[in-house]
């Protein structure tokens, strides 16, 4: 992996945490003095990336840690983990935006906010921009849901900005309702994200496998080989950065063990070489459908 990429990740969650931080207390602080739900509403919406972006920091740190004795398959699942912690945050804050905002507009009494507030929606915009587009080249350079999730949420922070933009400007036109629908609209916002990409995390965490695609991507490759007959499965998992792949080739039933253990070394090697978001790969051979013959020899990944 290219090396520029590797010093990216690991400067970017900090200055993602930084400046959601900053973001945060600015937006929170005008909305209040401006009188915006929708400024408020979007504040919290940034304090809640400054929970998940100490999460990616914590978990891309763990999931880094090497394969040991005590833990042989590492410590990538705390990717996931530090996800759905950061999700379940998240659905709880969509909620309290939510029932304050309704409350507002049940009440009957709104006054439109200070203009300042279009102005610190705009500054929000720009910021949310800047950092998700970061996160997501850093997250997908190295593989990490982690950061993509979180780089996401910076996204999805500036859509709810644009919204308060436009609910700021209009209740100040003569429609003051629209701030307080605004940050109806940031709390569903919120609320999707959390439930969409906490869904997701949770699939991850209990081993779902890699999509469709990838794996007939994976079985196309060892098909090159005219050893191999055919591929009885393809299982695949991902751990945080990285994926485990466990498959079943088809030889012809002339070969010999021998010549079976071979074929699997070898393919395992280009596979581990060809794909490098590959953490380890374990091949079984079979000969006919219902007689398989697992690798007794062991497969270390070479450096």
């Amino acid at each position: 992996m290219n090396e520029k990429c590797i010093r990216c990740g690991k400067v970017v969650p900090w200055v993602v945490l930084v400046g959601n931080l900053t973001l945060a207390i600015f937006q929170i602080y005008i909305g209040y003095v401006a009188n915006s739900k929708g400024l408020v509403a979007d504040g919290f919406h940034s304090a809640t990336d400054v929970v998940t972006t100490v999460m990616v920091i914590i978990t891309v740190t763990l999931s880094g840690h090497k394969d040991d004795k005590k833990y042989p398959w590492g410590l990538g699942k705390s990717e996931f983990l530090g996800a759905v912690f950061a999700y379940v945050l998240l659905f709880g804050i969509s909620v309290m935006i939510l029932i304050d905002a309704i409350a507002v507009i049940m009440s009957g009494v709104i006054h439109p906010p200070h203009m300042a507030a279009f102005f610190a929606a705009a500054v929000a915009i720009l910021s949310n921009f800047i950092m998700s587009s970061y996160g997501f080249c850093a997250g997908k350079k190295l593989n990490s849901p982690a950061m993509i999730a979180n780089a996401q949420e910076n996204r999805s922070d500036m859509l709810s900005s644009i919204a308060v933009l436009i609910g700021v400007f209009a209740a100040n036109v003569g429609f003051p309702i629209l701030d307080a629908l605004a940050a109806i609209f940031v709390g569903l916002m919120i609320l999707k994200s959390a439930i969409t990409l906490g869904i997701q995390a949770y699939k991850n965490l209990i081993d779902e496998s890699l999509p469709g695609d990838k794996e007939k991507v994976i079985e196309a490759e060892v098909m090159q080989y005219r050893e191999v007959k055919g591929v009885s499965y393809v299982h695949a998992r991902r751990v945080g950065q990285q994926a485990w792949i466990d498959m079943e080739i088809i030889i012809d039933p002339k070969r010999t063990v021998k010549e079976g253990h071979a074929i699997a070394r070898e393919i395992r090697q280009v596979l581990m070489r060809r794909f490098s978001q590959i953490k380890e790969v374990t091949i079984s051979f079979t000969c006919k459908e219902n007689m398989a013959v697992k690798t007794s020899e062991p497969l270390v990944a070479k450096s």
